[in-house]
């Protein structure tokens, strides 16, 4: 008898422990079925139009960005330099060549205080933005080609000299804007270390890449050697004397 009634008061304490958890237990499962439920929700069908609209401009906007860059001159047949590709070079600088790949190389002349060379080029010719993108996107692009893509160039450039990028900024010259990458070579036993300014401007329906460099204690001088070279293309590109851009 007595074991009877210590077996019935064991399950009864039992069943009043487990009462509370059975109950949380539904009330977590409910809840949890619930959230299911709003996650899947049905959206009509002008929600689902509006969705694909979006996603296909986003699509849109991802392969613009990736559009390669390409030359737009082809490897000249002479050395001579196309006029239409540098119509005038700043006082100083002296003995353009053209390279293989399309590339116009001068230097500074010999009695300069500031042994420097420079390189220019076009890579690409200019895209309209297209309506779809966003003012921040916008803002980040120079003449339809991202800043990103423009940065990719400096970086393949230094990582095949040995150096190294060190800052990249947007700034305006002769009322345009203009993307500039500042990047260093350490020395080689040959050289000494030497600072480059990467220019990156659209004049005349092309993105022109403008390349300085020279030896690290005179890089103070290069931002005024950029600014003159960049505004011998906006002149070059409207004889009639006001800067492109404006």
């Amino acid at each position: 008898m007595l074991r009877t009634i210590s077996l019935s008061l064991l399950m009864l304490i039992s069943v009043g422990l487990l009462l509370p958890f059975t109950s949380s237990t539904a009330h977590g499962i409910r809840q949890s079925s619930e959230a299911v439920q709003y996650r899947h929700r049905r959206h009509s069908r002008a929600w689902w139009r509006r969705h694909r609209a979006r996603m296909r401009l986003r699509r849109a906007a991802l392969a613009h960005r990736n559009a390669p860059l390409g030359p737009v001159f082809a490897q000249p047949s002479t050395p001579e330099v196309p006029t239409a590709v540098l119509p005038k070079l700043p006082a100083g600088w002296v003995n353009p060549v053209v390279a293989n790949n399309g590339e116009v190389r001068f230097r500074t002349e010999n009695n300069a205080a500031a042994p420097s060379q420079a390189i220019l080029a076009v890579i690409a010719r200019s895209r309209p933005n297209p309506a779809y993108l966003t003012q921040r996107e916008q803002r980040t692009m120079l003449a339809g080609v991202s800043f990103s893509d423009l940065r990719r160039i400096a970086i393949d450039k230094m990582i095949n000299a040995g150096g190294w990028v060190i800052n990249d900024y947007e700034r305006q010259v002769n009322g345009a804007r203009v993307f500039v990458v500042i990047a260093q070579t350490p020395s080689d036993g040959r050289s000494p270390e030497r600072s480059w300014n990467f220019y990156f401007a659209e004049v005349d329906g092309k993105i022109y890449s403008l390349t300085l460099n020279t030896p690290l204690q005179f890089s103070d001088q290069l931002a005024a050697e950029g600014e003159k070279f960049l505004s011998s293309l906006a002149l070059g590109s409207n004889p009639g004397g006001q800067p492109a851009g404006r």
